[in-house]
């Protein structure tokens, strides 16, 4: 063994530990098992990674009785699973200390709960934290300062943004994280503050897409259409408490109908990132266009597509779109 690569070494210690995690019996119940493994990432291919991170969750998971414990120090998000957050220990360097010292974090399901009180049901926020978040956010877990959007197409914007003057939003310790949908940002936002990352929020409004659903089925009959405009009058509603709550979690007004905005806190769309694009950046739209016909992008909301037009684009942003990557930068900058 000692004369064989890392990368064979690593792959056998992965291959014995699979077996043990299908070999366990009841009978071994009285037996513990304590593993620690620094960087199990090392040496591994990103598949054999994902495998090895499988098979120490379930090392745990089918230990009979909970006798199995896997500790594990590690820099690839590939190895934390949001889902477990309870699990996660954050480990960062104190600032202001005249001698080296490591402040550890931590997050629970009641710290989630108290930063939420009032906005979001103490069930509404387990369900949310067991079965919506997703790996993307695990990156967020080593990162100085999160930018939080509702989805890819945000990311590409922001990013393409920050690469058309040169600036590495991740050499400054950012990291632009998708959450899949407004209902996910304040759960996220309270996750990361927890485990002492600090957070940018970026939203739609949604002011005008009640009225575009209402335009696309005028051509319906008028009891059919009748009860379409009344489902899109509760999502309105529902829409507009959503904003509020958001921006008062977040410190602000809480406005049922936001304007855009960027603050230190967050940046807000009136109605959503494409109608402001479409309004004070026509130029984007008609090179995402271009992008799309030449075969060198994809038709509706690509993370790529949206990076590659934001990159390209002749005309320079909006001021919304600098100020928003300003106050992201100052974020990073302060901590």
């Amino acid at each position: 063994m000692h004369r064989q690569g890392h990368g064979f070494q690593r792959a056998l210690i992965i291959a014995a530990l699979t077996h043990l995690a299908d070999r366990r019996r009841s009978a071994d119940s009285m037996r513990t098992l304590c593993l620690a493994i620094e960087e199990p990432e090392l040496f591994q291919h990103p598949p054999q990674a994902r495998t090895f991170a499988k098979v120490l969750r379930e090392l745990v998971s089918a230990s009979p009785q909970g006798r199995t414990q896997v500790m594990y120090a590690t820099h690839n998000p590939v190895f934390i699973d949001p889902k477990g957050y309870r699990q996660i220990r954050r480990l960062c360097r104190a600032v202001g200390e005249g001698h080296p010292v490591t402040d550890v974090w931590q997050a629970t399901e009641e710290d989630l709960c108290r930063a939420l009180d009032g906005l979001v049901e103490k069930k509404v926020v387990r369900s949310r934290a067991e079965g919506t978040l997703g790996g993307a956010l695990a990156e967020g877990f080593f990162a100085h300062a999160v930018v939080l959007v509702e989805g890819r197409g945000d990311e590409g914007v922001i990013t393409g943004c920050a690469d058309r003057p040169g600036i590495s939003l991740g050499a400054e310790g950012v990291s632009v994280i998708e959450v899949n949908g407004e209902d996910n940002l304040m759960i996220s936002d309270a996750l990361f503050s927890a485990l002492g990352v600090t957070c940018y929020v970026v939203f739609d409004g949604d002011a005008d897409v009640a009225e575009r659903k209402r335009e696309s089925v005028r051509h319906l009959i008028p009891q059919q259409r009748h009860e379409k405009e009344q489902e899109f009058e509760r999502q309105a509603r529902k829409n507009q408490t959503k904003n509020a709550n958001l921006l008062h979690y977040l410190g602000a007004s809480p406005s049922p109908r936001p304007t855009d905005e960027s603050t230190v806190r967050y940046t807000v769309f009136e109605d959503t990132l494409e109608t402001y694009l479409a309004q004070h950046w026509p130029a984007w739209d008609e090179r995402r266009r271009d992008l799309v016909r030449t075969g060198e992008g994809v038709d509706g909301k690509n993370a790529a597509t949206y990076l590659e037009t934001t990159r390209t684009v002749t005309t320079e942003p909006p001021f919304l779109l600098h100020a928003l990557l300003e106050n992201v930068r100052a974020l990073a900058r302060r901590l």
